[in-house]
């Protein structure tokens, strides 16, 4: 069933399947909507309650216009939940971008958490394009030039993934999210909503041994997009802040495939 809650300036919209025996709460991806994580948490966690979350911009969820996602309104979010299906804790699930909320989820309120499942998360190491577009009034000057006017870039990636000097795949990631106006502009307008929801890595590692909470990563081993050797920025070298584990496969970690291969592993 799809269901809104209001939090601060954001109208979160999601989907809930109403019963189970744990609360767990999942963001999706960039470009992907609530029914992604949906799916991939019921076959995950066949017993849990699992309440999928559109991401602001994406889906149904809306924020105010030339708004961005505040520190706030990501804390507030699991509070207003808890209080919705009447529990005093949660699981999180996190996929991409919506990694990145949950790291923030664990900096801001890690003491209604039991358990963090982080799949290919963003927010483990900070892009410096995405750092200059988003806090400089020239980088975002420059994105909307792009934005008008995308050959020139696109053209250089076109020669980089040619020649091997950049891995094709990236190359293709990148084409296939920038190649038309609109979808440049979403990519700016996402990066500019979410500019202000960077996880201290420091603060969620003393967040996770303070409060017991049980993390787990999970990576393709082939994965350019956020690549598996950042794990190590959270889990550390022995793997003793978290659990990881590695799946034989690209950035797409969320199909019904990968979620019965990670059940037995995450139980």
């Amino acid at each position: 069933m799809r269901k809104n809650l209001k939090v601060g300036q954001v109208d979160w919209s999601y989907l809930d399947n109403g019963m189970g025996d744990e609360v767990w709460l999942s963001f999706h991806g960039y470009g992907q909507q609530a029914e992604v994580m949906h799916h991939f948490m019921q076959e995950l966690r066949p017993n849990a309650r699992i309440l999928s979350f559109d991401l602001p911009l994406h889906g149904n969820t809306s924020i105010h216009k030339n708004k961005s996602l505040s520190i706030g309104d990501v804390g507030e979010l699991i509070g207003t939940a808890l209080r919705e299906v009447g529990a005093a804790s949660c699981s999180l699930a996190g996929f991409s971008l919506g990694g990145k909320i949950v790291l923030k989820m664990v900096e801001l309120v890690p003491a209604k958490l039991e358990r963090v499942i982080l799949i290919a998360p963003d927010g483990l190491k900070t892009n410096p394009l995405y750092w200059f577009v988003t806090h400089t009034v020239i980088g975002r000057w420059l994105f909307e030039f792009f934005i008008a006017f995308p050959q020139p870039l696109l053209g250089a990636s076109r020669l980089l993934s040619t020649t091997r000097l950049m891995n094709p795949k990236i190359h293709e990631f990148v084409s296939a999210q920038l190649s038309t106006r609109e979808k440049r502009q979403k990519v700016l307008d996402t990066w500019m909503t979410f500019r202000y929801i960077s996880p201290s890595l420091d603060q969620v590692r003393k967040k996770i041994w303070r409060y017991k909470i049980l993390p787990t990563l999970v990576f393709g081993t082939r994965d350019r997009v956020i690549h598996p050797k950042l794990a190590k920025k959270l889990s550390g070298n022995n793997c003793k802040t978290a659990k990881l584990i590695m799946l034989n496969t690209g950035h797409n970690l969320t199909t019904k495939e990968h979620a019965l291969q990670l059940r037995d592993q995450i139980q």
